[in-house]
């Protein structure tokens, strides 16, 4: 992780990334999982894609990416040995692959003919909606500037460059690669705004055996008459507004992924029943979860799930308001 400074400054922030040294050595770099905490859908985009307002944050619960340059041109993708099973299902290790996406988007930017090797140490479950995937792409957008830069301290890429690759390639990975903690994220979620946290925040997550499609959430929603905005929540998040996260969190996708996630539906239902709090989504699921006051009351519901629920939990924390971290 790499100190960044203030990102709050009047440059646009789809000017900035997260991450600027750089070596000819393998790099690993964290690929932070995000949480929505307000989704709403606003309408249907002439690019077939939906208009959303929604918040993200940034946490500290991650894949490792590992990327090694290659005087070959072949560009590879493995998993780390000690990904899990669960965590490989589902994740293709072809050119389909976000991480070789980015890669080759990069490459030809850049017009080299070098390849590279990345292996992922993958840890965020895929179909979750904490977008493991797109902030694989970020990091791999960072790594490949870096090792395929002619010498060190030379980026022959910009920010801005690659937050324009990255707008390309998928909906949550501008946030991704900004390294920013949390944002109020439009459009397709690739246009920024970010705000400071008040204070730390614990959450407890929680997935079902079976992965939502994001394409058959959205095209279950109905869209409303009146859509909410992201305003409550940024004032409840930022310290301007003393109301309680459960009154102000909101997921439009969340009914309709109940609908066509019956065991999701289900954990929700027990979840809550446990927790004795509201439940609420990330994305467009599967996975669902609860806010925790603290550290130790987030370890203690952790242990709950597992006792009662027979399901892993994940402690998802943001980073420390004081400090600016990046990818």
């Amino acid at each position: 992780m790499t100190e960044c400074g203030n990102l709050l400054t009047s440059t646009p922030i789809t000017m900035r990334c997260g991450y600027q040294s750089g070596s000819k050595n393998p790099i690993t770099m964290a690929c932070p999982a995000k949480l929505n905490v307000f989704l709403e859908v606003l309408g249907k985009r002439p690019d077939g894609y939906h208009e959303l307002e929604t918040v993200m944050l940034r946490t500290q619960f991650s894949d490792q990416l590992t990327a090694r340059p290659t005087l070959s041109p072949e560009l590879t993708l493995r998993f780390s040995d000690a990904t899990a099973a669960e965590n490989r299902n589902g994740v293709p290790l072809d050119e389909s692959n976000l991480i070789l996406k980015a890669a080759a988007a990069v490459r030809e930017k850049l017009g080299t003919r070098y390849g590279a090797v990345f292996i992922l140490h993958k840890r965020i479950p895929p179909e979750s909606g904490l977008a493991g995937g797109s902030s694989n792409a970020a990091a791999a957008l960072l790594l490949c500037r870096q090792i395929w830069q002619p010498s060190p301290g030379t980026l022959l890429l910009s920010d801005a460059d690659l937050h324009g690759i990255a707008a390309y390639l998928g909906s949550d990975i501008n946030f991704l690669l900004s390294g920013v903690p949390a944002a109020i994220c439009r459009g397709r979620g690739e246009l920024i705004e970010p705000f400071l946290l008040a204070r730390k925040l614990f959450f407890v997550a929680v997935r079902p055996k079976s992965g939502n499609s994001t394409a058959a959430v959205f095209r279950a929603t109905v869209l409303p008459d009146q859509c909410l905005n992201s305003s409550a929540v940024v004032s409840v998040l930022s310290g301007q507004d003393s109301q309680r996260f459960q009154d102000v969190f909101f997921n439009r996708l969340t009914s309709a992924a109940k609908k066509t996630n019956h065991e999701m539906a289900t954990l929700i239902v027990r979840l809550q029943r446990l927790a004795s709090r509201p439940v609420f989504m990330s994305g467009s699921g599967s996975t669902v979860f609860v806010v925790a006051e603290s550290r130790v009351e987030a370890t203690q519901l952790q242990t709950q799930v597992k006792q009662t629920l027979h399901r892993t939990a994940w402690i998802l924390e943001t980073a420390d308001p004081a400090i600016r971290t990046c990818m």
